[in-house]
């Protein structure tokens, strides 16, 4: 059985085929700078883990359209202009947990994370603490340069 690439799920996205290009964009960015785009498979469908240096950085999946950040070790607040700090927090996922028969984030981590991200602190974040469901071209853009003040911060 072929494994499905990460190339293969953004093309049958049902994304605009502009968006289908941005997104392989993206993807080939990441690539580019070091990351990793390792398949997995949940209850959510094929997504793929964004690593870097085998340390897990977040997921995609193009089923759900999304790209979740499971880290805010981009640096202090100095380290990024306005518009990606406010981009960033905009994008904080609160935890939500399970509950009665709705099913939310599912993260099962009570009573969620507190962290600081860009010198603004956070309570009751998912381990996925950035969320940014239906990412555009410009989202895509913001998201390159977590990546990138990511990578900086690891290489310290």
């Amino acid at each position: 059985m072929k494994t499905l690439t990460v190339e293969d799920g953004v093309k049958n996205s049902g994304l605009s085929e502009n968006l289908i290009k941005a997104h392989i964009e993206f993807c080939c960015f990441l690539k580019d700078n070091g990351f990793s785009l390792e398949p997995e498979t949940g209850d959510d469908g094929i997504g793929w883990r964004i690593a870097y240096m085998d340390e897990c950085v977040g997921h995609t999946n193009y089923a759900e359209a999304g790209i979740w950040i499971d880290t805010c070790d981009f640096g202090g607040s100095g380290a990024a202009d306005d518009n990606l700090k406010e981009t960033a927090w905009a994008h904080a996922r609160v935890c939500e947990h399970f509950s009665s028969d709705e099913k939310r984030c599912g993260c099962g981590k009570q009573p969620g994370f507190s962290k600081t991200i860009f010198g603004k602190e956070y309570k009751n974040l998912c381990f996925a603490l950035l969320e940014f469901l239906h990412p555009g071209a410009e989202t895509l853009d913001v998201i390159k340069k977590l990546m990138l003040l990511y990578i900086k911060e690891k290489n310290k």
